[in-house]
This record gives C-alpha cells, structure tokens and sequence, in this order.
C-alpha cells in the first residue's frame, strides 16, 4: 500500500488486524462503533483474503459488508465470485460459509455491519487456496473491457473526457461483472442508444460489440422487438439494418 492509499481509505485504517491470523495476507480494522451495533472498517492490502468462515446466531445475525474503497472479491460456497466495488453490498445470512477480501492487484476496503442476533459466533475454517484465487483474478481480469478510443480519438483537445470515456465509462462502469455480464450490458445499451434515437456509427459499434460479447441475432432481435411499441419502429427499423449486416457477416 502506498502512502496516499493509507491516507485516502475512507472512515480510517485503524490498527493491524488483531484477527489476522485468519487470513492471508495483511489487514487492518478500525472499530467504528462497538455498543448495539457493531461496524467496524476492514482494509485488505493487495492479495489479501480471509479464511473461509460462517458467521452463526440461534436468531437473527448475519452481516452486511459495504465496500469503500479498491476492488474485491465476496464468494459463497458452491457459487461464483463476485467482484466488489465501491457502492457493492452484500448481506450475509447466518450459516454461509464463506470468504472476502481484496484483489491481488487492488487494495481492497469495505464497512462490516454485524446484525444483532442471539448467541452470535464465527466458525473459521481453511483458506482460500492459492489457486483458486488466482483462477478468480485471471477471470475477471480477462473480463476487463480495455478501451483506447476517447485517448486515440480526443485526448488532443478534451484529454479529461478521453480518460472518463476509457478508464470510467469503459473500464469502471462496463467491467462492473458482479451483477450484469457484458452479454447484458451489450443489450442494454443498444435498447437505450436506440430508444433516444441514436441511430448513427455508435450504434452500429455496440451491435458489433453485442456480437463479440455473445449476443445472439435472436436474443438481439427479439429484445429490439420487444421496445419498437414503446419507443418507435422507425428506430427499431434503423437498427435492424446494423443487425442484419453485421450478423450476416
């Protein structure tokens, strides 16, 4: 962790997790209030994970995990991970085996809210291997839309709007895999590009773009037909043509 990233993690770094030995890697906690409801900030260094545990209560209990700062990783046993982003929340029921923790190239931070319960404990159990957490860094990484566009195109005369175009739009907002592939992603910028009447080469680039993401012809037909009622069937028309030219390629 750099200096400016320990100054800038949001609501404190606090002091080395005296927890850490449940982990992989380095953390810190920060307690942020510990009468009724316990929240406390967890602050992940780069890699950094925690062992796979349940959080128990008789009723009630359970946590939420907010996250502040970087990019993470939350995992339920015997389903996918997801990546967390700052805005992601998750609400862990009681039970759940699981683990969280920061990417292995990001530091990682999020607020943990404990649910007040009866007889509340945690059962840790075994890490996360190390080749299963590289697998999940190498897929999302792989899932990552890298854009050049804004800096090819405009850098020489808006160089801020290039970055947000390539780094934000794209490569924040479009890599967001946590809840919306880019097969949905893609579908749903065609519908609203199409919708406000946006009909011109940008168009034509997400219909090129939905292909190589894995949109079908009739998943992309088919949603087109859905909206030409609500939005205009000259626009849907317009479209189609993108459609049939580029999937009939």
């Amino acid at each position: 962790m750099t200096k400016e990233e320990l100054e800038n993690i949001p609501f404190g770094l606090g002091e080395v997790n005296p927890y850490n030995k449940y982990f992989t890697g380095i953390s810190y906690l920060n307690f942020l209030n510990k009468v009724g409801v316990g929240v406390c900030n967890v602050t992940f260094e780069e890699g950094c994970r925690n062992f796979w545990h349940i959080h128990n209560a008789k009723k009630d209990g359970g946590q939420f995990l907010l996250a502040t700062y970087g990019r993470g990783y939350y995992q339920e046993e015997g389903k996918d991970p997801i990546e967390l982003l700052p805005g992601d929340s998750v609400y862990i029921k009681p039970g759940v085996k699981h683990w969280h923790g920061a990417a292995k190239d990001s530091v990682f931070a999020h607020i943990a809210i404990e649910v007040p319960g009866k007889e509340c404990s945690t059962t840790w159990c075994e890490p996360v291997s190390d080749d299963d957490y590289l697998k999940i860094n190498e897929y999302h990484k792989q899932s990552k839309v890298i854009q050049t566009a804004g800096r090819d195109q405009l850098n020489d005369i808006a160089p801020e709007f290039a970055r947000l175009n390539d780094d934000v739009l794209f490569g924040e907002v479009w890599s967001r895999t946590s809840y919306l592939d880019l097969k949905k992603r893609s579908i749903l910028t065609i519908v609203v590009l199409t919708s406000t009447g946006i009909t011109d080469s940008s168009l034509k680039y997400h219909v090129m773009n939905a292909k190589k993401n894995g949109v079908s012809q009739n998943e992309l037909c088919e949603s087109l037909t859905h909206i030409a009622m609500y939005v205009g069937w000259p626009k849907i028309w317009a479209v189609l043509r993108y459609v049939k030219e580029i999937y009939g390629e």
